[in-house]
């Protein structure tokens, strides 16, 4: 089992959760695989986490072959968790990355923030993406 803390505070961010490799998490839902109205559910289990290898979120970057697609660079190996498992859920005060319809979209970096302040994670919460939340790699560390 593992705690997840904030880095800079040492802030448990999270209850004791067990690893789940990302391979095993059942593909994220989309809002086409679901009834009109309905919201995606959770990506990841409750009590579960999984790291996520590839790159998320800004900087975005072209696409060698296609300048004008935009991939993620940013960082690798985020920590994924169900939203109800985050125990510390506080909003950036940067309204640039807070968008979305009906919830947090998570394109525009971390959203997140421990009680000292650290930006610790970026929700995705919105009608149209998975729901997870997602910390930050260089951000949190794991406490037990």
């Amino acid at each position: 089992m593992t705690v997840f803390a904030c880095l800079r505070c040492g802030t448990a961010l999270t209850g004791d959760l067990a690893e789940t490799p990302i391979e095993e998490l059942p593909s994220p839902s989309s809002p086409s695989d679901l009834p009109p109205g309905e919201t995606c559910p959770a990506w990841v289990p409750e009590g579960r986490y999984a790291v996520d290898p590839d790159p998320f979120g800004p900087p975005y970057v072209p696409i060698a072959d296609d300048e004008r697609m935009l991939v993620a660079a940013g960082p690798r190996n985020t920590v994924l968790i169900n939203p109800d498992d985050l125990l510390v859920r506080r909003l950036i005060n940067d309204a640039s990355r807070l968008n979305g319809c009906c919830g947090l979209d998570g394109t525009d970096g971390p959203n997140l923030l421990c009680g000292c302040g650290a930006e610790i994670a970026t929700e995705t919460s919105d009608c149209w993406t998975a729901q997870v939340v997602r910390l930050e790699p260089l951000a949190v560390v794991r406490a037990g």
